[in-house]
């Protein structure tokens, strides 16, 4: 079963009810990334989409820091559980991000999609980020580069790889390795900011 598709993020939801990559809380990266984004202009008001948002921490986090958040997964347990923990505040939209008809978006927030899908897609997926986005809109994604030996998803991209992919739509504007990951992420995670070209 594909990654791609809604049925296989259900079976791992089935499967486990809190999945591995879940951390209770928002990813400590979130913070360290809009430092990095603020220099390049983006603020608190702003329209952040978050594409594959699981049950929704940092979609939260955004929306308490004053960012106005769609927040988008297309397993219904997903959905189900940021509604169940975090209620209003996000507008929480069971929808596929590559048929959705939200936005356009000053910002797109990328924790886990870009990697979550299979690599074949990755190229179409930031041809929708782009499609989604206002013009000089940015993209924030936390890549990783390493996941350890083990199979995706999450499926791991080396920063250079990222950078030229991202350079098909977007100027780019940080890429670094993350200095605040969570422990058990320490060393593999990275950030990338992008703006959309007009």
């Amino acid at each position: 079963m594909s990654p791609s598709t809604p049925e296989y993020w259900q079976k791992v939801y089935d499967e486990e009810p809190r999945p591995g990559w879940d951390m209770d809380g928002p990813s400590p990266v979130l913070a360290e990334l809009l430092e990095a984004a603020a220099i390049h202009g983006i603020s608190a008001g702003g329209e952040i989409a978050v594409p594959g948002c699981g049950f929704g921490h940092d979609a939260a986090e955004l929306a308490r820091r004053g960012y106005r958040v769609t927040a988008l997964d297309f397993a219904p347990p997903a959905i189900e559980g940021a509604k169940a923990r975090y209620g209003d505040g996000v507008c929480w939209r069971l929808d596929d991000w590559f048929a959705t008809q939200e936005g356009p978006f000053d910002v797109v927030f990328d924790h886990t999609c870009f990697v979550a899908m299979e690599p074949a897609r990755r190229r179409d997926y930031l041809d929708v980020c782009a499609d989604r986005l206002k013009p000089s809109g940015l993209w924030l994604a936390v890549l990783f580069d390493d996941t350890n030996g083990r199979p995706g998803p999450p499926f791991q991209i080396p920063m250079d790889k990222a950078r030229n992919l991202a350079e098909a739509h977007f100027d780019v504007l940080h890429v670094q390795r993350a200095t605040q990951s969570h422990p058990r992420r320490a060393g593999r995670e990275f950030l990338v900011i992008g703006r959309k070209r007009k």
